[in-house]
């Protein structure tokens, strides 16, 4: 009799001690949701949703409202510094531009007076592209911008979890308490690396988007130079190369948005297959390495977006 109450005893401190693992899991899981999921929240406006949206213009790398644009120190240094420079080239390149129509008439024989009219739009071309050239960029980015902001809402529409917390808290749960405890340790520990690696991944997507940021403002403070040069066919590749470089930057953003989606898909795929496979240690062992691989897959794919970027637009 001594003997059954001692073993009913012990039953039920393994059995709670298993729901404390399997609640540390899956916490640890619904924490990770959680943060992926008010990180790149379009309604939090964060630092991460600022990185990943924002315009030129309107860029501070801060939340608070009221902290200076980087756009004005960088318009100011380049109205002073770069758009002299500019000018002059492209008077240079006009000039150049002249000299080539006017020969090209085969050696003066066949002279035709409209050239001065081509050259003169060409000209007017010119000198509206550099002086405008801040506004182009904004609109160009403008249109990142406005997929990046679409494809975030479309990753969390109402409100929506990045993971199913019903699933996670649910049948997933039923299926752990019924493992051994040894099995829930370690299954607790690949939980624990799986919300470290995610901490990884979101500081990688911050750093890479901080760089890309600040190689945006690197490319519009030198911006007006290549814009003298698109009047010209010789000279003109300088701009194209230039503005492809624009292209691929605007657009990085949302080549990782893609990433995010990809992303969320297969942990969503993986945490359904732990639900439905029952209270099997192995199986479940091997859907977490796998999470934990997809995780780390992410950080790579992330690194790898200015080149995706760069390649769709033949930028170098």
């Amino acid at each position: 009799m001594s003997w059954n109450i001692v073993q009913d005893a012990i039953d039920a401190i393994q059995n709670w001690f298993k729901g404390v693992l399997a609640d540390g899991i899956v916490g640890s899981l619904q924490s990770t949701s959680n943060t992926l999921n008010s990180t790149f929240n379009t309604s939090n406006q964060g630092v991460m949703t600022s990185l990943l949206s924002d315009t030129p213009d309107k860029f501070t790398g801060s939340t608070d409202p009221n902290a200076t644009p980087i756009w004005s120190g960088i318009e100011t240094i380049t109205n002073n510094a770069i758009v002299p420079i500019a000018l002059f080239i492209l008077i240079i390149v006009l000039v150049y531009e002249l000299i080539q129509m006017v020969v090209s008439g085969n050696n003066f024989r066949d002279f035709d007076t409209s050239i001065f009219f081509k050259w003169s739009v060409k000209a007017v071309c010119g000198i509206l592209l550099v002086s405008n050239v801040f506004y182009i960029v904004t609109n160009v980015f403008g249109f990142g911008s406005t997929a990046v902001t679409s494809g975030l809402t479309s990753l969390f529409p109402d409100g929506q979890s990045f993971l199913n917390s019903a699933t996670i808290s649910g049948s997933l749960r039923s299926n752990l308490v019924n493992l051994g405890i040894g099995d829930l340790v370690v299954l607790l520990i690949l939980s624990f690396l799986i919300a470290i690696v995610t901490f990884i991944v979101l500081g990688a997507i911050i750093i890479v988007l901080a760089s890309r940021m600040i190689e945006v403002f690197m490319y519009l403070s030198i911006s007006p130079i290549p814009m003298a040069t698109m009047m010209n066919r010789d000279w003109g590749e300088i701009g194209k190369n230039w503005l492809r470089n624009i292209l691929a930057l605007a657009f990085q953003g949302f080549f990782i948005v893609v990433a995010l989606t990809i992303f969320k898909v297969l942990l969503g795929n993986v945490i359904t297959q732990m639900s439905n496979i029952g209270s099997n240690a192995a199986a479940i062992n091997g859907s977490m390495a796998m999470m934990l691989g997809y995780i780390v897959a992410l950080i790579f794919t992330v690194f790898r977006s200015s080149n995706i970027s760069k390649s769709v637009f033949s930028a170098h």
